[in-house]
């Protein structure tokens, strides 16, 4: 059976007329100035246009001023632990005290509810602010409303519903608020109320150094949130990985020391890879809070040690990961499993915090929903849900919501809540519809292409120019382009044959080319045929010397003439 190509492919933009840079900037709708030197402040919207923002500076300094026990609420992903980080930085700087919640994954779930209420109560707490969650939660609002406790809520999450009654709701997505930037994450927020309350607390000097001493935390969080590295988020990220590879913070230098980035550059793969996971994992099998302490440390070593335990907590997940993967694709080599159009896999024992990786992973693999469930401590299944482009989960749970204890999301995740004696319907129903709506192309997925590229074009120079458009990340994908009639001179397994290297040679030049993941491929593909390939332009440093290396995302048998 001929397995190539994998996916669809959608080529973009074939104009003859246009430079490969010129195409690329066009598909992501670059203005051509793009890639013009610019300052961080020329390129970062008013705060003040954030609906509440006004509100929230004015009780926040009302409660310096007045020394009041302050709180901050936060979550247990990077985007949560991060903005937690920012603002008890915040606090430390002008001699606050200020004490944080974050909620436990397994017991306590995602959001400020009336239980973190109750626990900030116990702090005595006067004012509290949650960063990353808080939109959604008017139970818990109200709660502290009649406690006498004031609520700040800066938070990035779409409004569902009515808003909380809280002192301030600083939101880019609360449906009344016209900034022009939708696309912040919550540290992204935190960092718009340092501003509007920096120029308040501090003198020009000590403002301009405290906002930029924080971009390595904010260009972090960002990446890890995946949220669109376009307008402002492009300029913090661009600026925020330069600080992130020269920071002295004690907490960023030795997590990158034992991911092994302690003397290279940092980009946004390296945060996505290597970073953002460790510190996750904290949330995912233990408590964020090691995440936070390690972030606010001052010390090297108490910073060497969290990092190591950090690093320890990560290599725990990913064996667990694994292991549920694996079994997770043995349920579906079950016969009535197998040919469904989504597949909904259950580990009783599964650990609620890699679930989303369960999902995402098969996802990935089989270009299709995927909905991974466990145990909850009532007795209930959990279920982490990952889509496609063309199947909006959520919209297709809302038709079985009758049988949810709760569910939420968006077009491609969401998560539930559902009850023992409800979950056989669920997964009889959730199937047939699955099934119904989703036809066999839609579980090939498209392969988008930039443009298809000469020999002659691609080298060195024209890899660094393409580099100088990022950082790349959700918003503005990498470049990929195609390379059309090359021949295969030669192949080698890498890793045990997990991963392939190939040698094309197309235009009288040969080109290195390495396939990750696809070992399985090595005997489908033969010496001396053509083939088109597409591929990720990429530079590779081995023994000093920089080489052209082509990262292949697919091929095909070349139509040769």
């Amino acid at each position: 059976m001929n397995m190539l190509p994998l996916k669809n492919w959608k080529i973009l933009n074939n104009d003859p007329n246009q430079t490969i840079i010129d195409i690329l900037l066009s598909n992501r709708g670059l203005s051509k100035n793009h890639m013009d030197e610019f300052k961080l402040s020329d390129r970062l919207h008013d705060p003040y246009l954030l609906k509440d923002m006004d509100r929230a500076v004015d009780r926040i300094l009302e409660a310096i001023k007045n020394r009041e026990s302050i709180t901050i609420f936060g979550d247990y992903d990077v985007d949560g632990v991060v903005s937690t980080t920012l603002m008890v930085k915040l606090f430390q700087k002008v001699n606050c005290p200020v004490k944080y919640i974050l909620p436990n994954r397994q017991i306590d779930g995602y959001g400020l509810k009336v239980n973190g209420i109750k626990k900030a109560e116990e702090y005595k707490t006067q004012l509290l602010i949650t960063v990353d969650n808080g939109i959604t939660s008017l139970e818990a609002v109200e709660a502290a409303n009649a406690i006498g406790m004031d609520v700040v809520i800066l938070d990035h999450h779409g409004q569902e519903g009515d808003l909380p009654e809280a002192v301030a709701v600083v939101n880019p997505n609360r449906k009344d608020c016209p900034y022009p930037f939708k696309g912040l994450c919550g540290a992204g927020v935190v960092y718009k109320l340092f501003h509007a309350l920096g120029e308040k607390l501090f003198n020009e000097d000590d403002f301009k150094n405290f906002m930029l001493m924080h971009l390595d935390l904010v260009a972090l969080a960002t990446i890890a949130d995946v949220v669109p590295l376009k307008d402002e988020n492009y300029a913090l990220v661009k600026y925020g990985l330069k600080s992130l590879t020269q920071t002295l913070r004690p907490g960023i230098v030795e997590l990158k020391r034992i991911s092994g980035l302690i003397s290279k550059e940092i980009t946004p793969t390296a945060v996505g890879f290597y970073l953002a996971p460790r510190i996750n994992a904290a949330g995912r099998l233990k408590s964020p809070d090691l995440a936070v302490d390690l972030l606010l440390s001052d010390s090297c070593e108490k910073a060497f040690e969290l990092a190591g335990m950090l690093n320890n907590l990560n290599n725990q997940r990913r064996k667990m990961q694994e292991t549920y993967i694996n079994q997770a694709l043995n349920m579906l080599e079950e016969d009535e499993m197998k040919n469904n159009s989504a597949y909904l896999v259950t580990g009783e024992d599964w650990k609620p915090g890699l679930i989303g990786i369960v999902s995402g992973r098969l996802k990935e693999k089989f270009n299709r929903p995927v909905i991974a469930f466990t145990r909850d401590n009532d007795g209930n299944y959990v279920g982490s849900a990952r889509s496609t482009e063309n199947f909006h989960i959520t919209e297709a749970l809302s038709n079985f919501r009758h049988l949810y204890e709760a569910y939420g999301g968006h077009q491609k995740a969401a998560g539930l809540t559902i009850s023992e004696k409800n979950l056989p319907e669920f997964l009889k129903e959730f199937n047939a519809y699955a099934n119904s709506v989703l036809k066999e192309e839609d579980l090939k997925s498209s392969l988008i292409i930039d443009t298809v590229i000469q020999p002659e074009q691609l080298n060195k120079s024209l890899v660094k120019i393409i580099q100088d458009i990022g950082p790349y990340g959700e918003g503005n994908p990498e470049p990929v382009l195609a390379l059309n009639k090359t021949r295969l001179r030669d192949i080698f397994p890498l890793s045990q044959g997990r991963h392939i290297k190939l040698m094309f040679q197309a235009g009288g030049r040969d080109f290195e080319c390495v396939w990750w993941g696809r070992g399985e491929l090595r005997n489908v593909v033969a010496f001396d045929h053509h083939y088109d390939i597409v591929f990720k332009p990429s530079l590779n440093l081995w023994n000093g010397k920089e080489n052209l290396q082509l990262v292949i995302e697919d091929m095909r048998e070349s139509e040769v003439k």
